[in-house]
């Protein structure tokens, strides 16, 4: 009798594999990071709530304010510009560097910096009037977008505040909602992509509604405004690839250069040439001060460079003299144009302590900028002859804001939530009601 040969069964590994963490929220990829049309970070919180099924309001009292501590956001306000400034999320200060640490802690993904102007931190002047504090859109782009069935999304170029023009289509960019007529805030509880916050409605507008408004400017016009979109869309594609931060000292190195090429070391020269003060070219020189961003496109039209190499410092060869003069029909609002100066008012000590003495005593306490346009003078001259003062009202506003903010975050959780069971904090059980 023949033996049973045992039959040979596969080998089965049954090691449990290494799983990477879990994300609180879903990974969603940013859009369009690398190039010109690269997605705002407000823009991605309003994708990231949408994906989930929730408002962005709840996505951001539920999940994100944990992380960020900013408590009720949603207090800014157009008309009098009071309340929490919600631009500043794509911006290069501390809430846009609070909300990515957040944003990349819930998500997991490393390139939400981005989506913001935190990689050019070091270059850009923190009061440059840069950002646009309302939303504003090209309404062919989102018609593109729909028609091929792209995900709409609102790209920061869109809220930079020079850029008014879709250089794609040619288009104005739209600031008012086609049917309400109203502006809409760079993030409300509401905001949708492609929606409008106050009524809902869809920005883009039907094949029937669409129409350029750019039929009056002239060619000079339509130049330089796309060459600022270029320049600054330029700058967003190349924040993936710069190999270090930016630093303002390469700033200074080209100022410099410029001052000894262009005028031969005649600093007075070459600010009448920028038509800005004497003082402002010795600040960029020694790096204590940074160009506004008006004047860094202006000074970079002039040069023949372009923004991302003047911001990076780059060593390119600077020209003997400005290639190009900056269209003479834009000298009034020109973006290396003077501002126009308070005039020259001798200080009256008594008084102006008299003004600083009594702000320490209002409630609720005024900001310093309030109390100094009180005095009809200039912020640095209110703080060289009253630096004591002005410390103190800084503080105590500084204080002010700090217990209004605990007060809103209070009442913020005791405002009952209907959509969602009391005491919970988790997306999980806002899915069931929305």
């Amino acid at each position: 009798m023949l033996a049973k040969v045992p039959t040979a069964y596969e080998k089965w590994d049954i090691t449990s594999p290494d799983l990477s963490p879990r994300s609180r929220l879903y990974p969603l990829e940013p859009i369009g990071v690398g190039t010109p049309l690269v997605e705002s970070l407000t823009g991605y919180i309003a994708r990231l709530a949408e994906a989930h099924c929730v408002s962005t309001g709840m996505l951001y009292r539920k999940e994100i304010d944990a992380l960020t501590g900013k408590g009720d956001i949603f207090t800014f306000r157009l008309e009098g510009h009071a309340g929490y400034s919600t631009h500043n999320i794509n911006g290069r200060g501390v809430p846009a560097a609070d909300f990515v640490r957040a944003l990349e802690s819930l998500t997991r993904r490393p390139d939400l910096r981005y989506l913001t102007l935190l990689p050019w931190a070091e270059v850009l002047p923190a009061q440059g009037g840069l950002q646009r504090r309302a939303r504003g859109w090209c309404a062919q782009c989102l018609c593109m977008w729909q028609a091929d069935t792209k995900p709409l999304y609102e790209p920061l170029l869109w809220t930079l505040k020079p850029v008014t023009l879709c250089t794609l289509h040619q288009q104005a960019l739209c600031f008012l909602c086609p049917l309400c007529k109203r502006q809409n805030r760079i993030l409300d509880p509401g905001t949708r992509p492609g929606h409008c916050s106050r009524c809902g409605q869809r920005l883009a507008p039907t094949t029937a509604d669409t129409r350029s408004d750019n039929q009056l400017l002239t060619n000079d016009e339509l130049q330089w405004k796309n060459w600022t979109t270029t320049m600054l869309g330029e700058v967003l594609a190349s924040a993936p690839r710069l190999q270090s931060t930016p630093a303002r000292d390469g700033i200074a190195r080209i100022i410099n250069s410029c001052v000894e090429r262009i005028t031969d070391g005649n600093a007075s020269a070459f600010a009448r040439l920028l038509e800005v003060g004497h003082r402002d070219i010795r600040n960029w020189q020694t790096g204590k001060a940074l160009p506004k961003v008006p004047l860094l496109l202006g000074l970079s039209y002039r040069l023949g460079m372009s923004l991302p190499d003047l911001l990076r410092g780059a060593p390119t060869s600077l020209p003997l003299k400005f290639v190009r003069s900056f269209p003479r029909q834009f000298s009034q609002e020109s973006p290396t144009s003077k501002k126009s100066r308070r005039p020259f008012c001798r200080i009256k000590p008594a008084d102006v302590l008299q003004i600083l003495q009594a702000a320490l005593n209002e409630s609720p306490p005024p900001s310093v900028r309030q109390v100094v346009q009180r005095t009809n003078h200039e912020k640095p001259t209110i703080y060289l002859h009253f630096r004591e003062e002005c410390h103190a009202i800084a503080q105590r506003f500084a204080d002010y804001r700090k217990i209004q903010a605990v007060a809103r975050r209070l009442k913020l959780q005791r405002r009952p939530i209907n959509c969602t069971p009391a005491g919970s904090r988790s997306l999980e059980n806002a899915f069931v009601h929305f």
